[in-house]
């Protein structure tokens, strides 16, 4: 299960909290999250100290919105060897 929630923000940029698991099956709902937000022009961070686990697709989608200029920071040292691995 997926939870993501809005961060205080400090003005210039939006905060979001995400936690528990990335899956496939919650990819959808994290990307709209997302694109809402950068379409209204704003600058995207999201705290990932609550992700537990994400699979290959939730891997790949978190390093889709990085490429997109979201802002990651806060995850485990298990998620930063996820995001690291040119094999996932």
């Amino acid at each position: 299960m997926l939870r993501i929630t809005r961060a205080d923000t400090n003005g210039a940029v939006e905060s979001l909290r995400v936690e528990g698991r990335l899956t496939r099956d919650d990819i959808a709902r994290l990307q709209h999250t997302c694109a809402e937000l950068l379409e209204a022009g704003a600058r995207l961070a999201l705290d990932l100290a609550g992700l537990q686990f994400a699979d290959r697709e939730g891997v790949a989608a978190l390093r889709t919105l990085r490429r997109r200029g979201v802002a990651l920071f806060g995850a485990s040292g298990f998620v930063e060897a996820l995001l690291a691995d040119p094999h996932l």
